[in-house]
């Protein structure tokens, strides 16, 4: 997901050609307080040229309590919106505010209700405390959290009074306590850290791939160089596709002969790895990716 500052509507037009899956237009902190009037215009505007790409279309949105969110909302929520990010989350009730607002447009304006997305930020102490009641307070919700924790230099750190570097080993805990919550919520898609220096991308790359491996499944970005490294990161590779189809090739072929462990490469193969090989390759379906065929086998849902 690529930020956009949502007042420079000539930036807006052209992101879709930076290969993200979807665009985040800024209506918050990237906007100066005298601006946001005119970045409004300029984000339905941008919203209403780009909502018949292939692309995923978010704003933004500045926090209750500023007094800024209702215009942001009466001028965002048009045909063609995705999703919204509800920035300074604060507690489930800013959530459920949010959702019954959201409706309430929804109907009024004749969108489909419940189609526009919920994206909580958790940027104070007692959001990232919260943040599995934030996640449940509304079934629009359907991606949050930090999978490695506060980044240098943001809200959430400063919340928690954390001296950080982008690299900090001290936000994992932080990070893996996020995932936990998300997950448990029942939501699938975990965010992976976000990169704050704009030149530096081996450190997306550390980032990324650091984040993945705490169970994030995509990232933002806040420029358009960060976006191949992101989406080779989030992909699943080709050497992960294969490994998966052999796994379910191999097991499939014990489950015929009665079988439900096997020996696979001095590994333990039993249905627990083969439900995880079949993410593996519905992420890369998801993806767009070609996975050939695979094998059929009955996996219990347990």
């Amino acid at each position: 997901m690529l930020f956009v500052p949502g007042h420079k509507l000539d930036w807006m037009l052209k992101a879709p050609k930076y290969g993200a899956d979807a665009l985040i237009l800024d209506l918050e902190d990237a906007v100066g307080l005298a601006e946001k009037p005119a970045a409004r215009v300029a984000v339905a505007h941008a919203i209403k040229e780009l909502r018949a790409k292939p692309i995923g279309l978010f704003v933004r949105l500045n926090g209750w309590r500023t007094g800024l969110m209702l215009d942001d909302l009466s001028a965002v929520v048009i045909d063609g919106l995705d999703g919204v990010m509800l920035s300074k989350t604060e507690d489930p009730e800013d959530v459920a505010a949010l959702d019954l607002v959201l409706g309430e447009l929804e109907r009024s304006r004749a969108l489909p209700v419940g189609g526009i997305e919920i994206c909580p930020y958790a940027e104070t102490a007692v959001a990232m405390y919260k943040l599995y009641a934030i996640c449940i307070a509304s079934q629009r919700v359907k991606r949050a959290g930090a999978a490695c924790g506060p980044g240098p230099g943001g809200d959430p750190a400063r919340a928690l009074g954390l001296r950080l570097d982008e690299e900090s080993d001290e936000a994992i805990s932080f990070g893996a306590y996020s995932v936990l919550q998300v997950r448990a919520a029942g939501v699938v898609h975990v965010e992976g850290s976000m990169a704050g220096r704009l030149d530096d991308l081996e450190l997306v790359r550390r980032l990324g791939e650091r984040s993945k491996r705490m169970g994030a499944s995509f990232a933002s970005a806040i420029h358009p160089s960060h976006i191949p490294i992101i989406n080779e990161i989030y992909s699943p590779s080709k050497s992960e596709i294969g490994e998966a189809r052999d796994v379910i090739a191999a097991f499939a072929d014990a489950v015929a002969r009665g079988e439900a462990a096997i020996r696979y490469k001095s590994k333990l193969v039993d249905y627990a790895n083969v439900r995880v090989a079949m993410d593996v390759l519905k992420r890369a379906q998801a993806a767009g990716i070609d996975v050939g065929d695979i094998p059929a086998v009955e996996i219990p849902a347990y």
